[in-house]
């Protein structure tokens, strides 16, 4: 709708599509809730107010809210959509009932594996949403070159040519925040060429502080989503920080620093919400962001101002306030109606004027998709190892003291600890009753023959072995277990099912094949349900003492978060910034 539309319609002489009758709107660019109708024309609001009379005909659709609430279109400020294992396409149809109108979307876990041939591939699926989603450049693949294999280098010169498109939004998260510290050349380069031209730069600096902190944000980064306590928020915050507070499947920052939030007192109009990593059961049996606003709720901040979170704050952090994130005249019509402000339970999802859900139904179609050959085999060069190529040998000796990873529940920093573990005919022996067991990372993108063997704890499961594709953000095949035969016949598994996650019991293997780049699932969002709560009762019987078994696993691959990780290249110090034996004295 061109200007001189937007202000024949907002006077009434280009009559409405749509008028929400009866309805409060919530207002978050001053925190009312009014007694308001809204008036939707050509996908845009026209008017917003009690006497819509002039703006009807006889073709305008009339909805009578009976005091239901108006609110803008929630605003996804980071999230990894590969995470949800569907595809663009099925992820939209799996948020759209919880609300959700505008995703900022970072896929460099695609292009991990598949390089900017598999980010075109999501451009394209963008596209063709009904959403609307804001692309990034993936800015850190691999996420730190030297300590790992991906399947993909995204340079500074690919960067360059990715930022003078129209469709890449911005710079995603700079990971390698050593990168920035130590003023690296390649890494300079993405972040000027991103302000040459004009696009925001989207960070991630996990336990970063002091001098550093700042240095980092010097460089022009703008955000962080892994500000995991209120301390770190409030220096985030008042060094000009725009903060994600994360709450994801497994990550939960949220959860951990709303009580902080609330006694701070502070300005909280620089502060979002983001999922960063969403399973597609939580999809499903939580939602998506308006879980995230019920769980603020319930925990005590005021509703307007989580509201805020998810709508003006992200829009304006975007630079789209004028767009989208509010509900004034001239704006893209995204809104959502909800039952109140507590439960806020889902009843309508409109986006950019056209009724995507309604009480209960979903307005759209499932569509049958085609996928590139590249991107549906992506295993043929994972090599199957032996035994003795994943167990850890040493000289003669009895006991040794080895690094072990320890995994924290709901958090994506890892413990450094050290274990003591016996030696038999040469190998180490796994300690299944301090649940210290075996992880191994095994390179499947290149010919090399790459594997990474360490130990970890925290994962706690009995008696079997899982293995995944999904192993951030280089997505190597990682895999735990309790016994090694176990853990090369799950190994086998996603070989022959082209990637995916596997649990291996001594009574059967059960697998959720994930043959998109070895991370998503070619198949629609109702049926990846099915296939992961099949993979769940599996797990069950293994006993882990962590509630995301499999997405804990993920992110002890990613090693530019704090403390001991490992990659295909061995165990990764991350407070050094170093490779390190296993064994230690």
């Amino acid at each position: 709708m061109n200007t001189k539309a937007k202000i024949e319609s907002a006077l009434g002489k280009i009559k409405a599509d749509i008028i929400l009758k009866g309805g409060l709107v919530a207002n978050v660019l001053t925190k009312e809730m009014l007694e308001s109708d809204v008036v939707i024309t050509a996908g845009y609001i026209s008017h917003v107010g009690k006497d819509t009379a002039d703006f009807e005909d006889k073709k305008t659709r009339i909805i009578d809210l009976e005091g239901k609430i108006i609110c803008p279109g929630l605003i996804e400020s980071h999230i990894h959509v590969e995470s949800s294992m569907l595809s663009i396409t099925q992820f939209s149809r799996a948020v759209i009932p919880h609300g959700t109108t505008t995703c900022v979307i970072d896929p460099h876990e695609l292009a991990n594996v598949v390089g900017v041939q598999g980010l075109e591939v999501f451009l394209k699926q963008a596209k063709k949403s009904p959403i609307r989603f804001l692309v990034e450049a993936p800015s850190c693949v691999p996420s730190l070159p030297g300590f790992e294999t991906s399947g993909a280098e995204l340079n500074s010169a690919t960067i360059e040519k990715l930022m003078e498109r129209e469709d890449i939004f911005a710079l995603a998260e700079m990971m390698n925040y050593p990168g920035v510290l130590y003023a690296d050349k390649e890494v300079l380069a993405k972040i000027d060429t991103a302000k040459n031209a004009g696009k925001l730069i989207e960070g991630h600096a996990p336990l970063l502080n002091g001098k550093e902190l700042q240095a980092y944000i010097a460089a022009g980064i703008s955000s962080d989503h892994e500000a995991s306590s209120g301390e770190e928020i409030l220096e985030k915050l008042r060094l000009g920080m725009k903060i994600q507070l994360r709450e994801g499947s497994f990550a939960k920052d949220l959860s951990n620093v709303v009580h902080e939030l609330k006694e701070m007192e502070i300005d909280t109009r620089n502060i979002m919400i983001a999922s960063d990593d969403r399973n597609p059961v939580d999809l499903l049996e939580k939602g998506h962001l308006d879980y995230s606003f019920r769980l603020a709720v319930n925990a005590g901040m005021n509703p307007m101002t989580v509201l805020q979170m998810l709508t003006i704050n992200p829009a304006t952090h975007l630079g789209m306030d004028n767009e989208i994130g509010s509900i004034a005249p001239g704006k893209v019509a995204d809104l959502i109606i909800v039952d109140n402000l507590k439960d806020f339970n889902l009843i309508t999802t409109i986006v950019e004027g056209q009724i995507l859900f309604e009480e209960g139904e979903l307005k759209l179609k499932p569509k049958s998709e085609r996928y590139p050959k590249f991107v549906v085999n992506t295993m043929f060069n994972l090599e199957i190892p032996q035994l003795a190529d994943i167990m850890f040998m040493v000289p003669e000796k009895e006991k040794v003291r080895v690094r072990t990873i320890g995994i924290n529940e709901h958090s994506l920093i890892t413990d450094h600890l050290v274990s003591e573990l016996e030696v038999v005919d040469k190998f180490i022996v796994p300690d299944l009753e301090n649940d210290v067991l075996p992880v191994i990372v095994i390179n499947r993108h290149t010919s090399e023959k790459y594997i990474g063997k360490g130990f970890l704890k925290g994962l706690g499961i009995k008696n079997g072995a899982v293995a995944s594709t999904v192993a951030h953000d280089c997505h190597q095949l990682i895999c735990v277990g309790t016994d090694y035969n176990m853990m090369i016949e799950a190994i086998w598994e996603l070989k022959d099912s082209n990637g995916g996650l596997v649990v291996v019991t001594e009574e059967e293997n059960t697998v959720l094949p994930l043959e998109f780049a070895g991370i998503m699932s070619v198949k629609t969002y109702e049926e990846v349900i099915v296939d992961f709560k099949l993979l769940e009762e599996a797990l069950e019987k293994l006993t882990p003492k962590i509630s995301e078994p499999f997405m804990a696993l993920a992110f002890v691959a990613l090693p530019v978060i704090p403390h001991l990780k490992i990659t295909d290249q061995g165990l990764v110090d991350v407070d050094e910034f170093a490779l390190t034996d296993v064994i230690t004295e």
